[in-house]
């Protein structure tokens, strides 16, 4: 049986907010990079389909009754709905959402915020919960891990 990893007080949802703070606070005080109207409006749907998706992945552990906290033992494997498309939607949701907030700040910055919460959902977290999910239910997560990709 694996060792659990010790649960870190700062979960992905606080650096997520932290992040869309860092975000905002970027956008209001360092100059923009004006883009397209067109490209900059992208931002709107890539936020949409992030919060579409991070609240599928929530229902589903949800109504799977198995734990959603990070780095701690899960009592059942979700496979169905959005992780038939990713093994991480509810992160993939969040890296969306900043994506997307990052797109309509018109933010050079603001887009480096993203790409720092993503290197450090994966090393902290995503990795981490891999070898524990390996540990927790064997054949079944690796079968599931060859036929599901990590983000998308």
């Amino acid at each position: 049986m694996a060792t659990l990893p010790t649960t870190p007080r700062i979960l992905p949802p606080h650096y997520f907010l932290f992040s869309l703070i860092g975000i905002g606070l970027v956008g209001i005080l360092l100059p923009a990079h004006p883009l397209p109207g067109a490209v900059r409006w992208t931002g709107m749907p890539l936020i949409l389909a992030g919060l579409g998706t991070a609240i599928a992945g929530s229902r589903l552990f949800s109504q799977a009754g198995t734990n959603i906290i990070p780095l701690t033992k899960s009592s059942t494997l979700v496979t169905t709905g959005v992780f038939r498309f990713s093994r991480n939607p509810m992160y993939l949701g969040m890296i969306a959402v900043l994506g997307g907030t990052a797109l309509m700040m018109q933010s050079v910055w603001a887009g480096l915020i993203v790409v720092a919460f993503f290197l450090l959902i994966r090393q902290q977290f995503v990795l981490k919960e891999e070898m524990l999910l390996t540990a927790t239910f064997g054949s079944s997560y690796t079968d599931w891990q060859k036929r599901v990709r990590r983000w998308i």
